[in-house]
């Protein structure tokens, strides 16, 4: 399976600014995690939009770029 790095994307605006944070992960999946099953993004979301209101945007888009590569393995050496 091709994974693709991976960002959680949080946008949202303060009065005329709009402000934009991106948090990279490996794969959709590890974004996925720390977005919707850890815990870790929720509270923020929350907070934000309790503060910001329905000018909030989070979710996790993956990139073009394939994060790893499928590889022969290295020949192990003798004695090691």
């Amino acid at each position: 399976m091709i994974e693709y790095f991976t960002a959680l994307i949080i946008q949202y605006s303060i009065q005329d600014y709009s402000a934009k944070t991106e948090i990279w992960f490996e794969t959709e999946r590890e974004c996925q995690q720390a977005f919707q099953f850890d815990e870790i993004a929720s509270p923020l979301y929350d907070y934000l939009m309790d503060m910001y209101g329905n000018d909030i945007m989070m979710g996790c888009h993956p990139s073009s770029i394939i994060s790893r590569e499928t590889r022969p393995r290295t020949r192990p050496t003798e004695g090691k």
